[in-house]
């Protein structure tokens, strides 16, 4: 079997208990880049970077469905846009708090204002 035939050939992908627990691993972590997020002041932007993967995402999802290379187990609407959501945007907010906290980019004209208490 040369090279081209290995890359094109069709691969079927199924998915198992394990596959579903990855789905509710990744709202445990989206709930976690969000609380990052707000803690490091920078919730407006990590929204801006979540709106942008999830777009991304979402015309992906669309793409490989209407083709009929992604199929769903559920109600397909509904784990299309949940795939959309969690994929992409949680990975990226927590890559780029770390990359910010490690020094490797400036995002402190993107953080918010410390709230002030009004005694």
């Amino acid at each position: 079997m040369d090279i081209t035939t290995w890359l094109l050939q069709d691969i079927t992908i199924t998915r198992s208990f394990q596959t579903q627990i990855f789905y509710l691993f990744m709202l445990f972590f989206t709930i976690f880049a969000l609380w990052l997020s707000r803690k490091y002041r920078l919730f407006k932007f990590s929204l801006l970077l979540w709106f942008g993967a999830a777009l991304i995402g979402l015309i992906w999802e669309i793409a490989l469905f209407s083709t009929g290379l992604r199929h769903y187990s559920f109600l397909s609407a509904a784990e299309l846009i949940y795939h959309a959501i969690t994929e992409g945007g949680p990975g990226l907010i927590v890559m780029t708090i770390f990359a910010d906290k490690v020094g490797l980019i400036n995002l402190s004209e993107y953080k918010e204002e410390a709230r002030k208490r009004e005694s």
